[in-house]
């Protein structure tokens, strides 16, 4: 790996994220380094420039308008952090940590540190429409070899997943990024039937609405969390392929007769019965359905 010690400092920090780009999205435009750094187009080209002289053979060449690929076997040359590069693929967004004084604390996660190796061809493969050959541990098969295209990425409940079109059960289904155990190749994929746009469960959107939980007798700080007040109740729209992982994160419970602790889950899903056949209610906090629902994640 290099190290900035052997680069200017500036000129150290284009490099890491030119190198951050080919290894996450695979791919590299002078427009991403202006946006970022705030320099013009001359500089970011001989930036670019010194970055391909010094690493040459790394790169292809699209085009003024697509910029550079990165080779299918791309080796990063700087560290870099899992998560850093699934908040930018997802969101667009750099997290800067500032050397000041601080009020907070760090809450410990019992989630597992993500491998940059797995989670970098993911993101490449959303960005650049190719298909990943990956092995999968389920809970209802157990590890095993899948291969997978996959559109988008999101966080919930503290894990990172990706919606991804599963080859081998022919159909789109959500994967755990902390589950893939490792990821052997990546390859284009030229065909629509995989795209976002063919995912229906993804892009249709249903009416979620939540109101206090009926068995708490207080309501009104919990509701005050929400913006509405008693006797009233909040309507939003979320993606289907979603809704589980959303109630899930605001503890809404989600049981027949409202069962679950108050306390625990202040919020009660009103309009259970219209999202009874709601694949991803699986997740949802106390839910159950008659039909055999079980989770393929």
């Amino acid at each position: 790996m290099t190290t900035t010690k052997e680069l200017d400092p500036v000129l150290a920090e284009r490099y890491r994220f030119i190198d951050f780009l080919l290894l996450f999205k695979g791919q590299l435009t002078r427009a991403e380094l202006v946006k970022r750094f705030s320099i013009g187009e001359a500089t970011a080209s001989r930036t670019i420039a010194s970055f391909l002289e010094k690493y040459p053979e790394e790169t292809e060449y699209l085009g003024p308008r697509y910029g550079y690929r990165a080779n299918p076997f791309y080796q990063h040359k700087y560290e870099h952090n899992a998560v850093t590069g699934l908040q930018y693929t997802a969101y667009g967004t750099l997290t800067q940590i500032l050397d000041v004084q601080r009020y907070g604390i760090v809450i410990n996660k019992f989630a597992k540190q993500l491998d940059v190796a797995n989670v970098a061809p993911v993101c490449r493969a959303i960005v650049n429409n190719a298909s990943l050959h990956i092995q999968y541990a389920s809970t209802t098969s157990g590890i095993k070899d899948r291969v997978v295209t996959p559109h988008s990425i999101f966080e919930a409940g503290g894990f990172w997943y990706f919606r991804a079109y599963d080859k081998s059960a022919y159909e789109f289904r959500t994967f755990k990024l902390s589950r893939v155990i490792k990821v052997f190749q990546l390859h284009p994929d030229s065909s629509n039937d995989y795209s976002k746009a063919r995912d229906d469960s993804w892009n249709r959107q249903r009416m979620v609405e939540l109101m206090a939980h009926p068995r708490n007798p207080i309501p009104d700080a919990q509701l005050s969390d929400i913006g509405i007040k008693d006797g009233e109740h909040r309507s939003i729209l979320v993606s289907e392929a979603l809704i589980g992982f959303v109630l899930n994160d605001m503890r809404v419970d989600c049981s027949t007769s409202h069962k679950l602790n108050f306390i625990e889950y202040p919020l009660a899903l009103k309009n259970r019965t219209e999202l009874l056949s709601v694949e991803s209610m699986q997740f949802a906090p106390g839910f159950t359905s008659s039909t055999d629902n079980r989770s393929r994640l």
